[in-house]
């Protein structure tokens, strides 16, 4: 078991944290003191009952902080109004059970903008100050998926194994990412079905399908991801280099490669062949992952930046290539997500990466790669392991390493190239220099 932010006092135990940087004010004493420690008693004996209810404060505090800091108008957290009622020492439906208290009135009025004359305009709270006031005066807290997620694991109902866990992953991590466009696309395909049925079977009934109505329709533009440009990229690996660790390692791996993120960071040593006269990793599900598709189990040839990184990665400790990326505590599932989001958050911190770019878009940067040095489209799908279109691509074993290898090593030429261009000076500044040092040998 795993408790942060408890500690125990003679038989009971209490909650202790230091409040993030620039959220002191969220958090007074009696004084008015802004506080830089939280300290309260959890009002239990029981190590477990102090776990669970420090890690229900961690959440509502963490979800404040953010919102506090981010600056945020229009999102509404109810864990982040929750946090902020637990921060002025206030519970759901205090204002009925306290009707005409002082200190809830002055709470609302501070959330409203402070005290206003009795002519002037009352501002209108934020959407986020609105709904603390709305729970303030006992009106419901408001529940997400995400509410019925922790709960369900909360009471013991969660998945038993790291098996089951990586399926439930999956599944959660598929249905959050619907977004009505995709739930809009599905019932186009599925309601001819049931018309058929209806019809067919004589059924008598409308289709529940029918004028149906998906909230959010048409508002929410889908996340555009767009590659690097040479010199993006240059920079990108030029600082992977020079920073030279197992995270780095990683993003130079998926620069040359173009393979997916959790295809790279779930590598095995067992998996990385550097012997022999094609140097490359045999991406197939392992311990760490699965694959996506069928056609992602693959050997991808290492090239450039790729293959130093490999290199540089093959002199660690483990069975893993990474192992930076590995759960820190005994029987946790490996997550892919948890380094993806590492690594993206450096890149953008570095200001490597502009709106619409991420490690994704190493994926795309390499088909404009390969495209712009001639590689034909099966070649380019070979190697990023994407489905081939029509039935003749399902037969035969694919294209061979050596080819494989061909393809990938022109996208390393046009970058020399590109490179010893940069260098070049143009063609009248050389010659100009060559005059002057020939004047100067007859002078």
């Amino acid at each position: 078991m795993s408790a942060k932010c408890i500690q125990k006092k003679g038989d009971v135990w209490y909650f202790r944290r230091r409040v993030r940087a620039g959220c002191e004010g969220l958090h007074r004493d009696t004084k008015g003191k802004p506080k830089a420690v939280l300290f309260f008693s959890l009002k239990t004996p029981n190590q477990a009952e102090a776990a669970r209810k420090a890690d229900e404060h961690v959440r509502r505090q963490d979800a404040l902080w953010a919102n506090h800091l981010s600056g945020a108008t229009e999102a509404v957290d109810p864990k982040a109004a929750l946090g902020r009622l637990e921060a002025a020492g206030l519970k759901p439906g205090d204002a009925i059970r306290y009707p005409g208290h002082p200190r809830i009135d002055e709470f609302i009025e501070t959330l409203r903008g402070g005290p206003r004359e009795c002519w002037e305009d009352q501002p209108e709270p934020s959407a986020q100050d609105k709904l603390t006031i709305d729970l303030l005066r006992g009106k419901q807290i408001p529940r997400t998926l995400s509410d019925a997620k922790e709960k369900h694991l909360a009471v013991g109902k969660g998945p038993r194994n790291k098996t089951a866990q990586q399926q439930f992953d999956r599944a959660w991590n598929l249905l959050m990412s619907i977004t009505a466009e995709t739930v809009s696309k599905y019932v186009y395909q599925i309601k001819p079905v049931l018309d058929t049925a209806i019809r067919e079977f004589e059924l008598g009934i409308p289709n529940p399908f029918e004028g149906l109505s998906i909230p959010g329709k048409g508002e929410a533009k889908p996340n555009q991801r767009f590659p690097y440009r040479p010199e993006e990229l240059k920079a990108i690996q030029n600082l992977c280099k020079e920073t030279d660790d197992q995270r780095r390692w990683a993003i130079a791996m998926l620069s040359d490669t173009g393979a997916r993120q959790a295809e790279v960071v779930g590598l095995r040593k067992d998996e990385v062949m550097l012997s022999g006269d094609i140097p490359h990793i045999i991406v197939r599900p392992n311990q760490n992952r699965g694959l996506k598709t069928k056609q992602s189990e693959r050997g991808v040839p290492l090239v450039g930046e790729a293959q130093w990184a490999a290199q540089r990665a093959m002199t660690t400790e483990g069975e893993n290539l990474f192992p930076v990326f590995q759960p820190k505590q005994v029987g946790r599932a490996f997550n892919a997500n948890t380094a993806s989001a590492a690594l993206n958050k450096w890149v953008k911190e570095k200001h490597l990466a502009k709106k619409g770019q991420g490690l994704h878009s190493f994926r795309r940067t390499l088909v404009d790669r390969l495209r712009d040095a001639g590689v034909p489209k099966d070649i380019r799908d070979q190697i990023g392991g994407w489905a081939s279109q029509g039935v003749s691509e399902g037969y035969g074993q694919g294209f061979s390493l050596a080819k494989l290898q061909e393809a990938m090593l022109r996208i390393t030429k046009v970058k020399a190239q590109e490179q010893s261009a940069e260098r070049a000076p143009a063609p009248f500044i050389r010659k100009r220099r060559q005059g002057q040092n020939k004047a100067r040998i007859i002078c």
